[in-house]
């Protein structure tokens, strides 16, 4: 058990988090091929559609993860 003030704060939904992590991997790996690539090329198009779409994805997840959450917190309110 943690002391006192210690936060024991768990994601409602491990899976989701656990998403999201991989997905923020993803964009850090995509910035730093990106920062390596020549300016215009097909490739730097590619790293970035990448980039894009897996932000895209872990912001939709988080979001997603907020609304359960207060669904969640509002039904155990009614029951």
């Amino acid at each position: 058990m943690g002391s006192e003030g210690e936060s024991n704060h768990q994601p409602a939904c491990m899976m989701t988090h656990n998403l999201v992590n991989k997905l923020s991997a993803i964009v850090g790996h995509c910035d730093l091929l990106i920062e390596q690539t020549e300016q215009d090329s097909e490739f730097l198009q590619r790293l970035t559609l990448i980039r894009a779409i897996a932000e895209k994805a872990a912001k939709d997840l988080t979001e997603h993860q907020r609304e359960s959450a207060a669904e969640n917190r509002k039904a155990g309110q009614i029951a």
